[in-house]
């Protein structure tokens, strides 16, 4: 047996039809998890070893560098590691640009040597146009300017052919801007990434010879991911197919999920249009996932009208049936994720196994808060953690400094944001005044800026000091001497202050302070302004911090976090700011804030669940899915429920989800969700209801326990639909159970805290530990929570009564000595 032959005979029958294709255009249409990757590799060793193509006469490209190595390794590997895959061409669609307009650079109009901008050298070179063309969009709309830069790119617009399609005054002076920024490049000798393709076209374009000589050299054209190409990739493989002809893609339309970055689905369904010679292999036999989770899968897809039909399969026939949850609202949601991961590790699972997928990075924040609350380590991949976030910690700094005037920190975040023309020079002089005696903090030296102003409820002891020594003098001098410009964007800071901490005195709550502070700075306005498209997501995680303080507000487990602020404040403290309930209540939410930082993120090395947008998850596998948030107007997130295009990539993102899942999908929902800090009352997701119910069991701690409010709505949208199985009711307490709730309306959710916890505990029955028989070893090796040390396990008890002291072992923070009336026991 051949080389060739042993490595053939371990392909299915249409993976074996793709590989062995003998010439001209190729559409191998390849479903999740149906080995697309091990066709285009097998596919270039073909070419190889059977067809005698040299090896430098096959280019073949890919959308990141990891990919492109892997198929170098494994073409390296069916070759017997000849050497043969490193003469071949295995590159990014940006790489190979780079190398050809490095090649051609005289003629593309460049030095051979010229720079690659990335994203911030473009804002730069932007703004600098901007400025010195004295436009009044000068930093305001520079990140909306560099994504219609992008977007002529992408389509393969020069200037001219932007210029040719503006049907507007905005869209002209867009253009014009665009001319200004190809001639501020060429000035600089650099290019920009969207350069290195559209570089190329227009080198082939006025070089259609050119063109010819590279087609030539590659006789054979290969492309991973093919529907996430845009306009100008597919131009480029026009130019370099135009000897022959011989392109192979592969990819899956129903995976085009990056609309929003350029591409279009239309270049793979429109492929056998434009190449009508060109042949279809289907790869519908996926090697990842259970037979159930394939058909909820399908079941989701099929409703897209304008796709290549495919239905994929199995020979992993059954597997567990998908398991639906619904929570009172998005924190039960939450809690029963990280209950559910706590119990799989406890029987032996690994963190590693598990992954949850959100639509937006907002979502998170709860998950985070859950997962660290029972102890569970956890990544986030292609995001930060919430806290981290820009808008986060730029509000929380603000509150930061408004309740402690000496955190120069936070104040040095927030003095120049939004802009108020207290710029890197100034703060300077500022930083430099604080080591005068009597100033001491940023705030103190503000003050010496502002022209007989007082100071607001005696923060600070000393106005304006007049120290004899010489360089003293000189710094305070220099603070008070500041520009106009300076001076009144102090002003404006320092009256931003004053106002909040006027708030702070007069509200007995911490959520209008917040509210009111985001209305004084124009905050959303500024977002906007600096990145307009990035603002929606980032606008939307400004109304989880909202959400977040206003659940904080209402927990009454945080009693005890503001009661241990209460007493770690000294006697004879009597500084109203510092006491009033609001600072209080922002003191202790900054505590706890703080404390989800430090445990939060990428945990290192070790096992850990990992927490990503679906956008992330693209490519990657998992035995154990949860996908949250499955409600109308969280996930499909529309921004125009009339774009019909927008809500079939919707659909394909919950497809690409779905089938992230080797072997069990939790599919969570919320009937009602915490949107800028209040409850709004949810549908469930239409690609909930989509799902075969068949398919699925209800979690008996669902608060839907039927759906029957699911089904009827099927029924109005005309849609098919079964019986759910009856839930599998616990062996103990099943009475706790009501199984036929009707949704949102109900008494128990008009609550603004529902009484969750008791749903989430190893017994229905959750202990009362003020009645537990005093000095009764029956606690150690019980499972305790703590609300600022989370989930722990209790190793020793000494005393009795609510001031027994316990020893217990908490996985976030370690061991701890804990008064008992604080911890509540779980089981």
């Amino acid at each position: 047996m051949t080389m060739t032959q042993d490595w053939l005979q371990h392909l299915n029958p249409d993976q074996r039809q793709a590989v062995t294709h003998p010439a001209g255009p190729l559409l191998v249409l390849a479903g999740a998890g149906s080995g697309k990757t091990r066709v285009l590799t097998h596919r270039i060793a073909f070419l190889i070893a059977e067809q005698g193509v040299a090896p430098h006469q096959i280019v073949a490209m890919t959308f990141t560098n990891k990919a492109a190595q892997e198929m170098r390794e494994r073409v390296d590997q069916l070759l017997d590691g000849q050497g043969q895959a490193g003469q071949v061409t295995i590159s990014t669609f940006h790489s190979l640009g780079a190398r050809i307009l490095r090649r051609h650079a005289p003629a593309a109009g460049l030095e051979w040597n010229f720079s690659i901008y990335d994203d911030a050298d473009q804002r730069r070179l932007i703004t600098r146009i901007l400025d010195e063309a004295g436009d009044e969009r000068a930093r305001a709309d520079v990140r909306r300017l560099q994504s219609y830069i992008d977007a002529c790119k992408n389509r393969g617009w020069t200037p001219t052919q932007a210029h040719e399609n503006a049907h507007d005054a905005r869209a002209e002076a867009d253009a014009e801007l665009y001319a200004n920024y190809q001639r501020a490049l060429q000035q600089a000798g650099a290019v920009d990434f969207g350069d290195l393709i559209l570089g190329v076209l227009v080198l082939f374009r006025e070089h259609p010879e050119l063109a010819r000589q590279y087609s030539r050299r590659w006789q054979h054209v290969l492309v991973d991911e093919f529907q996430d190409t845009n306009p100008a990739q597919y131009e480029l493989l026009d130019h370099l197919t135009v000897a022959h002809n011989n392109l192979t893609v592969v990819g899956d339309d129903d995976q085009a999920i990056y609309r929003w970055r350029g591409a279009t689905v239309a270049n793979i369904l429109g492929f056998e249009d434009a190449n009508e010679k060109a042949a279809r292999v289907k790869l519908e036999q996926n090697y990842r996932s259970t037979s159930v989770i394939l058909e909820a899968a399908n079941d989701v897809i099929a409703r897209n009208d304008r796709r290549h039909a495919k239905k994929l399969w199995t020979e992993r026939q059954g597997g567990e049936p998908i398991v639906a949850f619904t929570g009172a609202d998005d924190r039960e949601e939450a809690a029963y994720v990280a209950e559910t991961i706590f119990d799989m590790a406890r029987q032996g699972g690994d963190f590693d196994d598990v992954a949850i997928f959100y639509r937006t990075n907002a979502q998170g924040r709860l998950f985070e808060e859950q997962l660290r609350q029972w102890g569970i380590p956890y990544r986030i991949i292609g995001g930060l953690s919430f806290y981290a976030r820009e808008e986060i910690k730029d509000l929380l700094a603000y509150l930061r400094c408004a309740l402690n005037p000496r955190d120069d920190v936070a104040t040095a975040r927030v003095i120049n944001t939004p802009r108020r023309g207290v710029g890197k020079t100034t703060l300077e002089k500022l930083a430099a005044a604080t080591s005068v005696p009597g100033v001491e903090s940023l705030q103190g030296a503000l003050l010496l800026a502002l022209e007989d102003r007082p100071a607001q409820n005696d923060l600070f002891a000393a106005r304006r000091p007049r120290p004899s020594n010489p360089t003293e003098r000189l710094l305070i001098e220099t603070v008070e001497e500041l520009s106009g410009v300076s001076r009144r964007g102090i002003e404006d800071f320092w009256t931003i202050l004053e106002a909040t901490r006027d708030d702070l005195l007069h509200y007995d709550e911490l959520t209008p302070v917040l509210e009111r502070l985001i209305e004084r700075i124009s905050y959303f306005e500024h977002l906007e302004r600096t990145d307009s498209e990035s603002a929606e997501d980032r606008t939307r995680n400004v109304g989880e911090l909202l959400s977040a303080i206003e659940e904080f507000e209402q927990d009454p487990n945080s009693d005890a976090l503001i009661a241990s602020v209460q007493e770690a404040m000294p006697d004879d403290l009597d500084d109203l700011l510092t006491t009033a309930p609001a600072s209080l209540r922002l003191r202790a939410f900054l505590d706890r804030s703080a404390l989800v930082q430090s445990t939060d993120g990428d945990n290192g090395p070790g096992q850990a669940v990992t927490m990503m947008t679906i956008h992330g998850s693209k490519g990657l596998e998992f035995p154990t899915v949860f996908v949250a948030g499955l409600e109308e107007e969280t996930f499909p997130s529309l921004r125009d429920p009339g774009d019909s295009e927008e809500l079939a990539e919707e659909r394909r993102l919950a497809y690409v989800a779905i089938t992230r899942a080797e072997d069990r999908l939790y599919m969570t929902n919320a009937r009602r969700r915490r949107v800028y800090g209040q409850f709004k009352d949810t549908e469930p997701s239409r690609f909930l209801l989509d799902i075969d119910p068949s398919r699925l069991i209800i979690d008996p701690r669902s608060a839907a326990k039927e759906l029957d409010y699911a089904r009827d709505r099927r029924k109005r949208l005309g849609a098919p639909h079964g019986e759910f199985p009856e839930p599998q009711v616990p062996s103990q307490g099943a009475a706790a159970y009501d199984f036929n709730q009707a949704p949102a309306s109900d008494d128990h959710l008009a609550q603004d805290t529902p009484d969750w916890e008791s749903n989430f505990s190893q017994s229905p029955q959750e202990w009362d530990v003020t009645h537990t028989p005093a000095g009764d070893d029956k606690l150690v090796g019980v499972t305790v929570s703590h609300t600022r040390f989370g989930i722990g396990e209790v190793v020793s008890v000494s005393g009795s009564g609510d001031k027994a002291r316990l020893t217990v072992d908490f996985p976030a923070v370690g061991q701890q000595t804990v008064i008992r009336k604080f911890l509540k026991v779980l089981g």
